[in-house]
C-alpha cells in the first residue's frame, strides 16, 4: 500500500512538472526583449538620465534588443559595443514592421494620385496637397529648439526629410507642430505653417527640392 501511494505521488509530481515547464518556456519565448522606436529620432545615452552623454541616435521604426529595464523606465541596450540607455517613453513593445517603411519613397498604402512637380496639387489621404521649395535651415533649427530630434536630409525623390519623415507645413490648430500626418508621398511631420492654412485648414504644403 505504501509503495502504491508513493508511486501515485511520484506520478502526480511528474505530470505537474511536465505541464508547468511548457508554460514557462512560452513566457520566455514571448519576452524577446525587443522594442521599436516611436519618436522621429531618439537619443542613445551613456546612462539612464537626460543629462548624460549622447552616444548616438536611433530613428523611428528601428527595432532594438534591450538587456534590461531600469526602475525609472529606461532600457539598457548594447550600442556600438558599449552599454547604453534609451528612454522608455519613446519606444514600444508593439513591434510593427511596416513602420520601417516610412522613409521609403512614396506611400505604399495610398492608391490615389501622387504629388509631383507636374501636377502641382492633388487630393491626398489627408486632404489637399501642394509643395514648396525653400531653405529649411530655419525650420529645422526651430524644430530642434522645441525639442524635436531629427537629422535633415533630402530623399532620392526630392522630399526634404526630418529624421524618417517628410517635412510639411500645415494649419497648426489642426495638425500641431511635430505631429505626423499621411500624404501621397509618405508620412509627414508638421514642421512649418503658412498663409494658405487660413483658407484651407486641412491642406498640406510639402517641402521638396523641385
Amino acid at each position: 500500500m505504501k509503495k502504491r501511494t508513493l508511486c501515485a505521488l511520484s506520478a502526480a509530481l511528474t505530470v505537474s512538472m511536465l505541464t508547468t515547464v511548457p508554460v514557462f518556456a512560452q513566457e520566455t519565448a514571448d519576452s524577446d526583449h525587443k522594442v521599436q522606436v516611436t519618436a522621429s529620432a531618439l537619443n542613445v545615452r551613456s546612462s539612464s538620465t537626460v543629462d548624460s552623454k549622447k552616444l548616438g541616435k536611433l530613428y523611428s521604426g528601428e527595432i532594438v534588443e534591450y538587456i534590461d529595464r531600469t526602475d525609472n523606465g529606461w532600457y539598457q541596450i548594447s550600442y556600438q559595443d558599449e552599454t547604453a540607455y534609451i528612454c522608455g517613453d519613446y519606444v514600444t513593445k508593439d513591434i510593427r514592421e511596416s513602420a520601417q517603411t516610412s522613409a521609403s519613397s512614396g506611400n505604399s498604402s495610398w492608391d490615389g494620385p501622387v504629388l509631383n512637380r507636374r501636377n502641382g496639387t492633388v487630393q491626398g489621404p489627408s486632404g489637399k496637397e501642394t509643395y514648396y521649395n525653400l531653405n529649411m535651415s530655419r525650420v529645422v533649427s526651430n524644430m530642434h529648439s522645441m525639442g524635436f530630434e531629427g537629422e535633415y536630409w533630402v530623399r532620392d525623390d526630392g522630399c526634404k526629410m526630418f529624421g524618417n519623415y517628410i517635412m510639411c507645413a500645415a494649419n497648426l490648430n489642426v495638425h500641431p507642430r511635430g505631429s505626423l500626418v499621411e500624404s501621397s508621398l509618405g508620412t509627414c511631420i508638421v514642421a512649418d505653417t503658412g498663409g494658405f492654412a487660413s483658407s484651407n485648414p486641412y491642406q498640406l504644403d510639402i517641402a521638396v527640392n523641385w
